[in-house]
């Protein structure tokens, strides 16, 4: 494959033969992959029935760092290598043979996840395979419930253990916005869209509806009225006459915005961050307006790393806060978590209570790291050092500077060479002489 030159191809219908067969080869590499997460899997963990969440979690992001993916991502992994090997060899033959995608064993694996009884596996199995030959992994998933709905007879304990996965998470997107997210049973979740739904047409209808938005109200926008009227419902109040009463400038919250002074002041407008996340520097400073109390933080003149996180009143655990604003997500690499706990790299007593051994980490890599599954070397006190797994991976820990770092001033250029001095009697040039018949001396 690497020796055809797909740009010299002139005939459409052998770049589809081309790509064809790309698609069968990453299935087949695909499948010696999960083969080999698999194999480390039942390594790592020997025995299924004494598994300790840490040790799946250590085998995890071993999986992550060798595979260059998240954590997550190693463990959706993990779980359907696991599965095609113990339990779907018909998937896992068809996967090699290039027949279908990966995609397609993630659908099957995903939507028998709470199935137990091995006969109805095999029959779901065997019934979606030659499906999954000729349907996309969306349309097989489709074909799945069906099959599940038909053949499962614990299909009431499979939805009580679903229901046990329901949660709310949220996720920084970026340009200070964030997502909301819920699991919970479908009639619940229709029942709170249609009360968000019908509170977002009232104050839709408040702002000008339809007419307002093509006025150039963005705030008119269904959506934005969705999302407002939520916040209504959640932290707003009632008034003697049982409207909802929200002025988001007085949310009481907690938020973390850091930018320089001269951004501050408006200035200039450089990088600022709320909870970690850059955000333009304008809407930095329309929330940093409405706070009740402000904060030093000293950082490295070069590489921008904190060295004194100041404050008015006397804090009993001033390390602690000091370390886990330096490092405000967890330190070990790939994490995406937010530090939650003070971590010693050399534990204590053998080592320190200081900035240089001391670093945050979320409480599932901490607990990962104190069951030994992970240590952290050269750790430094500007939040570096050097993660080291069970395995024998090492990833280095980079710094976490508050804010970029000012640019280093270039270094002067060298004077332009001077001439030598010219031998007594010689003539010397005139620069400004406009005779092009002067000879160049």
């Amino acid at each position: 494959l690497e020796q055809v030159d797909v740009e010299a191809i002139t005939e459409p219908a052998e770049l589809i033969d081309y790509l064809s067969v790309v698609g069968r080869l990453e299935a087949r590499l695909a499948s010696l992959r999960l083969a080999a997460e698999a194999a480390f899997a039942a390594k790592a963990c020997p025995d299924p029935t004494v598994r300790s969440s840490y040790a799946e979690a250590a085998a995890e992001q071993e999986v992550a760092y060798a595979t260059r993916t998240s954590a997550y991502g190693a463990s959706k992994e993990i779980e359907r290598a696991l599965a095609l090997k113990e339990t779907f060899a018909g998937f896992r033959a068809a996967l090699a043979a290039g027949e279908i995608t990966e995609r397609h064993c993630a659908a099957l694996v995903d939507a028998t996840r709470y199935l137990t009884d091995t006969e109805v596996l095999a029959t779901i199995e065997t019934q979606a395979l030659d499906k999954a030959r000729t349907l996309t992994a969306s349309e097989l998933r489709k074909h799945l419930d069906k099959l599940i709905a038909r053949h499962d007879p614990d299909s009431t304990v499979r939805a009580h253990k679903a229901a046990a996965t329901r949660d709310v998470y949220r996720q920084p997107i970026g340009d200070g916005m964030a997502f909301l997210g819920v699991t919970h049973q479908a009639p619940v979740i229709d029942a709170v869209f249609d009360a968000i739904e019908a509170a977002g047409k009232a104050l839709r209808a408040q702002r000008g509806g339809a007419e307002a938005l093509r006025a150039g109200n963005e705030d008119a926008a269904s959506g934005a009225c969705r999302a407002d009227a939520l916040a209504a419902l959640v932290l707003g109040t009632r008034d003697e006459e049982g409207a909802l009463v929200y002025d988001a400038s007085r949310t009481q919250t907690e938020l973390h915005v850091v930018m320089d002074l001269d951004t501050l002041r408006g200035e200039r407008d450089g990088l600022a961050l709320l909870n970690g996340t850059p955000i333009p520097a304008p809407i930095a400073r329309e929330v940093a307006g409405v706070a009740e109390s402000w904060r030093r933080l000293v950082v490295d003149p070069v590489d921008g790393h904190l060295l004194d996180y100041g404050t008015r009143q006397y804090l009993p655990a001033a390390l602690r806060e000091h370390v886990l604003h330096r490092d405000p997500m967890c330190r070990r690499p790939g994490c995406t978590r937010r530090a939650q706990e003070m971590d010693h790299a050399l534990p204590f007593p053998e080592g320190a209570s200081d900035t240089t051994n001391c670093g945050g980490l979320c409480s599932r890599c901490h607990q990962v790291k104190t069951a030994g599954h992970a240590t952290i070397e050269d750790s430094a006190a500007d939040g570096s050092g050097t993660w080291v797994t069970r395995w024998r991976q090492r990833i280095r820990i980079p710094a976490q500077p508050v804010l970029e770092p000012p640019p280093r001033p270039e270094p002067p250029r060298p004077a332009a060479p001077t001439a030598p001095p010219a031998p007594p009697g010689a003539v010397q040039a005139r620069p400004d002489t406009d005779d092009p018949e002067r000879p160049p001396y």
